[in-house]
């Protein structure tokens, strides 16, 4: 029974009281009580039922041991871990499912973590673990109460991969995916939400940024930030809708960390623009981003950006962390029906791209470099083009037919895109996939071609019509580069002792191309391109990873970034991007930290074409990074 100078639970919610009075009023019960942690006062009538459902912590005043032990120990720990990282310099690591690296440690806590306003970019070699210093970052901050809005923007096949794989797993953090189903089912979770991972190509959408723009931010991460591009164009500058989406944003937070491996990409105005969303001031020109870097490297201080090249890197015993990697350039030279039809492509594109220059247009320039990229990718992807070139020409000489005054509108200035004139090194597959189907549209495609009359049309139709058949006769050609291919799995055992193998293309109709013909001999084959999900791209890098998995992964750059392979050795570089940045990520794909083996590149080269001799330069290139 309850009497006077009880301490009770659950007369009231929020904590345990102690009865100063009680009095019988009726079938009811006054109490009087005191707060024991607030010592609040108060007053309560309840029914003899509720009297009784009482629980009585201690009769005397005095503590005893009779209470949840489970509770308590639960109750102990969250206390613990409320004030841990005061007492923990390496709170988030000791709280954290990672193996930590001294570079990774040195990255957070003496770079990032002692500034009052984090404004930075983290441009760590591929493989070295940017995202596990980002995930020890956020927890850091978020126990010091300095955070509690987050957004995280990644590339679109990453999305899960951060919220999943990273943020929940590793440091068990949740975060909400927000995709075009979840913005159109709830339009207000960029303000609702205080936790939120989703893609650049989402986030640039209009009605998508005007919300964005509404919405305050404690600390943004920007994921393989070279992806947000901003270039100049002779006296033009351009600024992709990527680009313009996180500048808007970067104004809108109190921090801001991009990441990625690939900062420079050997060109200073990108470069340029890239540090300006850190701070437009310091890095207002090219001359001040040259005077400034070179500040940072004499005094050994930098605010703004660090990076560390995996020869740097050790472990904590001393010991390199990165396996050794090795790269072979796989020379062959095409046959001379294949070399007659690149002969004859390459003379028709040198033909309009030199009017192009003349005219000092952008677009035609543009197209011309696709199709030959594609010239040199396989005989399958050039024959698609040029019968695509071709539907585009004869399709707009029938539009012309029926409305002679849409000639005209070839004339008008047209303020494209930036996005879709950006460097083609840094396209995507839904980007390569958009521009193809501008190429096909006969009144888009009055802009890329040079031509000032029908009849230039007419005849630029017939000329790519022979090229057609040309093409049409090489389809079911054995081409060199798949015989080679097959002589390089036979003669350096690459598939033996169950060894798996990624190999790379540019294109999907490629990557298509090499499924069926690879797949005819027998192998068991896994793809990623841009045309799969993220759900598709993860099940299909979980498939491949299985020991009785596929053999060979056959992907475009949509699986040149972001994707963990180290359990894979072997690569195979079907086309070279004239980039060499690009081809360090893909290499960066099996060439990370957990290889456990030495890694072997193999680089596929025509020695008898121009990109031949271009690609052998920039190869020797990579191999000193």
């Amino acid at each position: 029974m309850v009497e006077q100078n009880h301490i009770v639970k659950n007369l009231i919610d929020s904590e345990p009281v102690k009865i100063t009075k009680i009095q019988r009023l009726g079938s009811m019960t006054s109490l009087d009580f005191i707060g024991v942690n607030s010592n609040r006062s108060g007053n309560k009538v309840i029914t003899d039922a509720e009297l009784e459902r009482l629980t009585i912590v201690t009769s005397d005043g005095s503590f005893n041991f009779s209470g949840d032990p489970e509770k308590f120990k639960l109750f102990t720990e969250a206390e613990r871990i409320n004030t841990a990282y005061q007492f923990d310099p390496l709170f988030a690591v000791n709280c954290s499912i990672v193996d930590p690296l001294p570079h990774q440690i040195e990255a957070v806590y003496k770079f990032l973590l002692p500034q009052p306003k984090i404004k930075f970019l983290l441009a760590d070699d591929t493989g070295a673990g940017k995202t596990i210093m980002t995930g020890l970052l956020i927890k850091e901050l978020l126990s010091r109460g300095l955070v509690e809005r987050i957004l995280i923007i990644t590339p679109g096949g990453l999305t899960k991969q951060w919220q999943l794989d990273e943020m929940k797993i590793k440091f068990n953090l949740d975060f909400e995916l927000a995709d075009r189903a979840a913005f159109r089912s709830n339009p207000s979770i960029f303000q609702n939400a205080d936790r939120i991972v989703t893609s650049i190509d989402f986030i640039r959408a209009e009605d998508v940024l005007n919300t964005i723009k509404n919405t305050r931010w404690d600390l943004v991460v920007v994921d393989e930030a070279h992806k947000l591009t901003a270039f100049d164009y002779g006296q033009k500058s351009y600024k992709t809708k990527r680009y313009e989406a996180v500048n808007a944003i970067s104004e809108l937070t109190d921090h801001l960390l991009l990441l990625t491996a690939t900062p420079h990409r050997g060109r200073r105005d990108t470069f340029k623009n890239l540090l300006q969303l850190l701070d437009k001031d310091i890095f207002a020109s090219d001359d001040l981003v040259t005077s400034r870097v070179k500040q940072f490297e004499e005094t050994g201080i930098n605010r703004f950006f660090i990076r560390r090249l995996k020869e740097q890197m050790r472990d904590w015993d001393g010991s390199r962390l990165f396996k050794d990697r090795h790269t072979a350039t796989t020379q062959y030279e095409l046959t001379p029906e294949e070399k007659k039809l690149y002969d004859a492509v390459t003379e028709y594109l040198e033909e309009k791209r030199s009017a192009a220059r003349e005219q000092k247009n952008i677009h035609v320039q543009l197209a011309l470099m696709v199709m030959q990229r594609r010239l040199t990718s396989s005989i399958f992807a050039i024959n698609k083009t040029l019968h695509a070139r071709y539907r585009a020409l004869k399709g707009l000489l029938d539009e012309l037919n029926k409305n002679p005054d849409l000639w005209k509108l070839k004339k008008a200035v047209v303020d494209m895109d930036a996005d879709s004139i950006a460097d083609p090194d840094e396209w995507d597959d839904e980007e390569r996939e958009q521009f193809d189907s501008i190429l096909t549209d006969p009144r888009k495609f009055k802009l890329f071609t040079t031509a000032d009359s029908t009849q230039e049309i007419r005849e630029e139709a017939e000329q790519v019509k022979r090229l057609c058949d040309m093409a049409d006769d090489l389809l079911n050609h054995e081409e060199e580069k798949l015989t080679r291919l097959r002589k390089l799995f036979a003669d350096q055992g690459v598939l033996d002792n169950g060894e798996k193998l990624v190999i790379f293309t540019e294109h999907r109709d490629t990557l298509h191309y090499l499924e069926k013909k690879l797949g005819n001999n027998g192998y068991k084959i896994q793809t990623i391109h841009g045309g799969k999900g993220v759900d598709e791209r993860r099940q299909a890098q979980a498939e491949f990873a299985k020991k009785d998995g596929a053999q060979i992964l056959l992907a475009t750059d949509a699986a040149g970034e972001g994707i963990n392979l180290q359990f894979c050795r072997l690569l195979i570089n079907w086309d070279i991007p004239w980039n060499p940045n690009r081809l360090e990520q893909r290499m960066g794909r099996i060439h990370r930290y957990g290889q456990k083996r030495e890694v072997l590149v193999y680089n596929m080269v025509a020695m008898n074409t121009r990109e031949g001799m271009v690609l052998s330069r920039a190869i020797a290139y990579v191999r000193t990074l």
